[in-house]
């Protein structure tokens, strides 16, 4: 039976997307669960929706960790950090460097990461 509400595509990685969009602002958690599923959803389109969440968080100057003060920001991005090592290691989704962008990366090196994938991803007719 599908579960609509929390589908499968958002539990199949090596953890759930939930666990690290949680803990980033709403651009970036956009972003993260579109990248997430991308290959098992909507395909380069998700990429697209993710770019688009990523250009809405540079032109409005959002962080990507969503904390309510220092000490929360530290956790967090401890947490995310971790996470994002994991996925980075493991190439999920076939997005390494986007991955490794987003935990060592500026928002900027992020953005150009996952465009440069887009571009890749459309000239071999994915």
């Amino acid at each position: 039976m599908t579960d609509n509400i929390n589908p499968s595509h958002y539990k199949d990685g090596p953890f759930e997307c939930i666990e690290l969009s949680r803990l980033l602002s709403s651009d970036w958690g956009q972003a993260v669960q579109y990248c997430f599923r991308w290959q098992h959803k909507n395909g380069v389109e998700d990429l697209k929706k993710a770019l688009w969440f990523i250009n809405d968080a540079l032109n409005h100057n959002v962080p990507p960790i969503a904390a309510w003060n220092r000490e929360d920001a530290c956790a967090s991005e401890a947490k995310a950090d971790m996470l994002l090592k994991i996925l980075a290691t493991e190439n999920w989704a076939d997005l390494g460097r986007f991955w490794l962008e987003l935990e060592h990366g500026t928002a900027w090196t992020v953005r150009l990461a996952l465009a440069e994938k887009i571009n890749e991803i459309e000239k071999e007719g994915k």
